[in-house]
């Protein structure tokens, strides 16, 4: 749709998927997967162990939802941090999204491994 009060501007633009427009996706799809989660568990009554293992293998399930999880908070706090600070500039922006990468790799690792 377009703007009636640009006169000069009339090209539509179509969306890049650059590096913010693919994080907001996969916090969307992780947001969307953890309330999924979350209902299914107080539908179980507290009981999740029994309720989940009817899957072959427990331990993934558990090991998917923990990065799920530190992803999801991972970057919420980043998008907390761009917003009352300037994460908007570019060369702020590469930085967190470099520190959120590092974290979640780092902190997903040392859970996997305490899961397995």
């Amino acid at each position: 749709m377009y703007r009636k009060d640009l006169t000069e501007y009339r090209v539509k633009v179509p969306y890049k998927k650059k590096v913010g427009m693919i994080l907001f996706f996969l916090h969307r799809i992780t947001g969307i997967i953890l309330g999924i989660y979350f209902i299914l568990h107080i539908l179980s009554k507290g009981d999740y162990i029994e309720f989940f293992s009817t899957f072959n293998n427990f331990a993934l399930v558990k090991a998917f939802i923990f990065i799920t999880i530190v992803f999801h908070t991972l970057n919420g706090i980043r998008i907390i941090l761009m917003e009352f600070s300037n994460g908007s500039e570019k060369e702020v922006f590469k930085k967190h999204v470099s520190l959120l990468v590092t974290l979640f790799i780092f902190i997903s690792l040392i859970g996997i491994f305490a899961i397995f």
